[in-house]
């Protein structure tokens, strides 16, 4: 009898150990951006400007200052003054934890 617990007792942990093993790589983080590209993209901050509204500046994570541009404008600035005003090094845009194309107003 017990090596018949023991047989039974080896199962259970195989079965653990495999659900455990699955549960680990289905709830991995997941990166939004390859680390290669990560190393290239750099954090722009733009600017705008609308009539009779505050100042707004943005930050945007990506790889050059066209795209960030581009990307601002697009979230509907229209009749409004888009201009590139400065980046953010790696130790200030680190706790922002921006992800690649989305602008955070600042």
């Amino acid at each position: 009898m017990p090596s018949a617990a023991k047989a039974a007792l080896k199962k259970t942990e195989a079965k653990a150990q495999s659900a455990k093993a699955e549960v680990v790589k289905n709830h991995a983080p997941k990166s939004h951006v390859p680390k290669a590209d990560v190393a290239k993209a750099q954090v722009f901050l733009v600017a705008v400007k609308r009539r009779r509204e505050a100042l707004r500046v943005y930050a945007v994570l990506t790889s050059s200052e066209a795209v960030a541009l581009a990307i601002v404008e697009s979230r509907g600035c229209e009749d409004a003054t888009v201009e590139l005003v400065g980046r953010l090094s790696k130790k200030l845009a680190r706790p922002l934890r921006l992800l690649t194309g989305e602008p955070r107003l600042i």
